[in-house]
């Protein structure tokens, strides 16, 4: 059992670093300069399914080492899933802007609002493991 749990938390924080890693990537995409649109909807638009899938698996493994501690919350835990909650309705609302500038093709806005956007999911990415002794 011991060697499950190790295991699926090794996973889960390789997975938080790698959502780090992306989140600093999809920031770069989205401020970075491009030489047409076509090229800058390509890159997010690729770009987005792997960094949907690495908060899934944030999730997925943090639910399994939910159930493997036998589903004991404290505040600690309570807080890693209100995180990983704001992180993902702030992917949500990205989306919306990203497809709200692609319709109006006005991206000042989209790319305004994700460099904040994206600082702010880095920052909850981290706060857990930073705020760790104070829960």
């Amino acid at each position: 059992m011991m060697e499950i749990f190790n295991g699926v938390l090794a996973l889960h924080i390789y997975s938080l670093y790698a959502s780090g890693f992306l989140m600093f990537f999809y920031l770069t995409l989205t401020q970075g300069s491009f030489t047409s649109e076509f090229n800058f909807i390509r890159r997010i638009r690729l770009f987005l399914p792997v960094y949907y899938i690495f908060l899934a698996i944030v999730f997925f493994t943090g639910l399994l080492l939910l159930a493997l501690k036998g589903f004991v919350l404290n505040t600690y835990i309570m807080l890693m899933i209100a995180t990983w909650l704001i992180i993902f309705f702030l992917a949500i609302f990205q989306f919306i802007l990203f497809k709200r500038a692609r319709r109006s093709r006005r991206y000042n806005i989209f790319r305004g609002m994700s460099f904040f956007i994206l600082l702010f999911d880095i920052f909850l990415l981290f706060a857990p493991y930073v705020f760790k002794d104070y829960f």
